[in-house]
């Protein structure tokens, strides 16, 4: 598989040291103001903010709250990081991708009713972004994610057919975080490897962090509970496919704890490019 590897302004050149092919910006609302000073030999990959203005970005919201922007909103502050991504995109090689949380969140269980609607409302917020200048990625979700300290559901894009329904329609492929999916089939009792297999080949990304439970995300290898002895193969069929590790503060001292996950893979027979 092709190296990327997650970065922010102030430490991109420190994480060149690993010679990643990609470089994945990992934005926050601030970041619509990046500007570069350098060009690059890496293809660029934007990860959307997922906050602007203390507010969740949701492109399936069922409504405004005072934690959650309006679907318009939202689908107007996802346009504006894929124009940031566009721009930012001149100073690498190749076409830059942008990938983006769909949303679909509560703090309550909703009405069957109520996530139908949200899985309905998706298509039609996507199509409703101008994405002919980026590859863009919608990436799965976790059953649970963790904002303003607490935890809330999220209700949409969990599952390998929703996410292959998605495709199909749009004719769009996906980001696949393999930790998100390890936490789903914990929660339900599904296969990862089974997920994994009828997902792949609609991914053009991956994340990879280890998993523990329905919620402890980005672990370290090792420290949780998915199958790479069993992952490890299939990536490693999907020569032309990307990834990035994404272990819970990787990137601090010069990204020891990346280093400390790349190495584990390798060992257990990943093979990286």
């Amino acid at each position: 598989m092709i190296l990327g590897m997650k970065v922010r302004k102030h430490d991109v050149m420190e994480m060149l040291k690993f010679n990643p092919k990609i470089l994945e910006f990992h934005f926050s609302d601030s970041d619509i103001n990046l500007e570069l000073d350098s060009n690059f030999d890496q293809q660029l990959i934007v990860h959307c903010y997922e906050y602007f203005d203390r507010k969740i970005v949701d492109l399936v919201a069922l409504a405004e709250t005072n934690q959650i922007h309006s679907k318009e909103t939202s689908i107007q502050l996802v346009q504006k990081a894929i124009d940031k991504t566009v721009e930012l995109g001149k100073h690498f090689q190749g076409k830059p991708t942008i990938i983006v949380h769909p949303g679909g969140y509560s703090l309550e269980e909703l009405s069957s009713e109520n996530i139908q609607k949200m899985k309905n409302m998706l298509i039609d917020s996507v199509k409703q972004l101008d994405i002919s200048e980026v590859n863009f990625l919608l990436e799965n979700m976790p059953p649970y994610g963790w904002f303003y300290g607490g935890r809330w559901n999220s209700n949409i894009f969990l599952e390998s057919n929703d996410l292959i329904k998605y495709c199909n329609e749009m004719n769009l492929n996906v980001c696949f975080d393999l930790c998100h999916s390890q936490l789903y089939c914990n929660k339900v009792n599904l296969s990862l490897v089974d997920e994994l297999n009828k997902i792949k080949n609609f991914t053009s990304h991956y994340h990879l962090s280890d998993a523990e439970g329905p919620e402890e995300e980005g672990l370290q290898f090792g420290e949780g509970t998915l199958p790479f002895d069993k992952v490890i193969p299939i990536l490693n069929e999907l020569k032309d496919r990307s990834f990035a590790i994404e272990v819970w503060k990787g990137h601090e001292h010069g990204g020891k704890g990346f280093k400390y996950f790349l190495d584990k893979l390798i060992d257990h027979g990943m093979i990286v490019n």
